[in-house]
């Protein structure tokens, strides 16, 4: 299911230097207002969100058969029915939407037998897990990021997006003094749909189901073990693709460029040994001295030493044409040159390398001027790693650049949101907001006029740019947003 579209609500109490924020993520995100009042907070809150969520889906693999046998004993005789109906679609020449509901093809609602399967498997999470992401991200523990002026606990609310008839799953964390507490609620009558989509990426993985025909799909009773692998997967696909309408867009990737990049990139050979052996934050291990980097630090420094890596995934022009164009925009209208990721001839480690317009020579990066080093990680973030549909988090794009080129890099944040990526933005510039509130004002004129403006060609909707303004309140109380 595409999210580029929804608009997930947050609501944080007592978080950091944060009192209160309730905030909608669009996706285009800004968030503005004075230093120490929580933009970063927020945005690393929302980073360690995704590393969650990402890895959020329950897995019915031989790994996991114990954690959810208690689940999968209390699947009934008529869910089986149901479930043994559905491998039969796929085993058939006939579609699933053929088979299991032929009034409509392009949905069909779980019986209720499976639905509630699921809606307990969703709800049956600790607070450990997410925990764990939060201390690392952040390289602290997390029951320290309460508000050190409060008693109170801090308090996460994240509602995903309406699944049915309005109708939308929620996250509520709690880190308390003593004690982490995360919940899912999913409201209760919602209903837990397959839709074409799921149909159409099951038929292209018909190779799965390939077993024996003699072979008993599910044995004599509920207390065969469930070994049936065919049983497993058809489990792990459903929760694969239900995962998209209980967590929303906080299921796909996110990249974090944190405002210390230009030094990371300059540095990143003598820091990556360091953030390799001693990056451990927080909740991943005890560590009895305080840890060299945060999780964001090494998450980046992970980034750039695969940055040269020649897998097909990084490399597949094809499905990237819109931001493989937005790169070279960059390069040619900011940059003035090109950047490349080259292998070092004494390490695998990539030496970064920028190529000015109409020159022979090549420069290191570290000895480039402070714009194009600056730039350098957003537009190989962009030709390597993001996707259509990732979140790029980017703290402070503005630092460097002359006013015209903090114009010229606004106009490609917005035609980053055209190609189908999520950006979250924590900004300074009076010029960023200036050139965001043109591009939105553009699309209230038709295309024909606006190719007729400088810079006309890009241009946002209104409702795909959220501006949030953090606020300093009087001491002692926090920021509001």
């Amino acid at each position: 299911m595409s999210t580029i579209g929804v608009h997930p609500e947050l609501r944080v109490t007592n978080f950091g230097p944060i009192q209160q924020a309730d905030i909608k993520l669009h996706p285009l995100s800004v968030f503005i207002g004075p230093s120490n009042t929580g933009k970063s907070y927020l945005a690393i809150l929302i980073y360690a969100l995704h590393r969650y969520f990402g890895s959020y889906v329950p897995r019915f693999s031989s790994a996991s058969r114990k954690d959810f046998r208690s689940l999968l004993d209390s699947i009934t005789e008529d869910t089986l029915r149901d479930l043994r109906d559905l491998l039969s679609a796929m085993d058939g020449r006939r579609t699933l939407r053929e088979t299991y509901d032929p009034e409509d093809r392009d949905e069909i609602v779980l019986p209720e037998q499976i639905a509630a399967t699921f809606r307990k498997m969703f709800c049956n999470k600790s607070g450990t897990g997410i925990e764990d992401e939060i201390a690392w991200c952040f390289g602290l523990e997390a029951k320290s990021l309460r508000r050190w002026d409060v008693n109170g606990d801090s308090r996460i609310i994240l509602r995903a997006m309406p699944v049915d008839d309005g109708k939308a799953p929620e996250h509520y964390l709690t880190l308390g003094s003593s004690e982490t507490v995360f919940q899912t609620m999913i409201p209760e009558g919602m209903k837990l749909k397959l839709r074409r989509n799921f149909f159409d990426a099951t038929s292209r993985r018909r190779w799965m189901w390939s077993v024996p025909s003699q072979m008993d799909l599910f044995g004599d009773s509920l207390e065969s073990g469930y070994t049936d692998h065919r049983v497993i997967r058809l489990l792990s696909l459903i929760a694969e693709y239900l995962a998209s309408d209980v967590c929303g867009p906080f299921v796909q990737s996110a990249y974090y460029l944190p405002a210390a990049r230009t030094g990371i990139m300059h540095a990143h050979k003598a820091l990556v040994s360091a953030a390799l052996d001693n990056a451990a934050m927080a909740g991943r291990r005890q560590v009895r001295n305080t840890p060299l980097l945060s999780g964001i630090i090494v998450d980046f420094l992970d980034k750039l030493i695969n940055m040269n890596d020649p897998s097909p995934l990084r490399q597949n022009i094809g499905r990237h044409e819109d931001i493989l164009k937005i790169c070279e925009e960059i390069e040619k209208d900011i940059l003035e040159g090109s950047i490349s990721a080259e292998p070092s001839e004494i390490t695998n480690y990539p030496q970064f390398n920028y190529h000015p317009s109409g020159r022979p020579e090549t420069l290191p990066l570290k000895n480039t001027s402070s714009m194009v080093s600056e730039l350098a990680p957003v537009l190989l973030y962009l030709r390597y790693q993001v996707n259509p549909g990732d979140v790029l988090i980017i703290e402070e794009p503005e630092s460097h650049l002359h006013p015209s080129m903090q114009v010229q890099l606004t106009r490609q944040l917005a035609a980053m949101v055209n190609a189908g990526i999520r950006v979250i933005v924590t900004t300074h510039s009076e010029w960023v907001l200036e050139e965001l509130a043109n591009l939105v004002r553009l699309s209230d004129l038709p295309e024909s006029d606006r190719v007729k403006i400088d810079g006309g060609r890009v241009a946002l909707r209104r409702d795909a740019v959220g501006a949030w303004l953090f606020q300093r309140e009087a001491l002692p109380s926090g920021s509001t947003v």
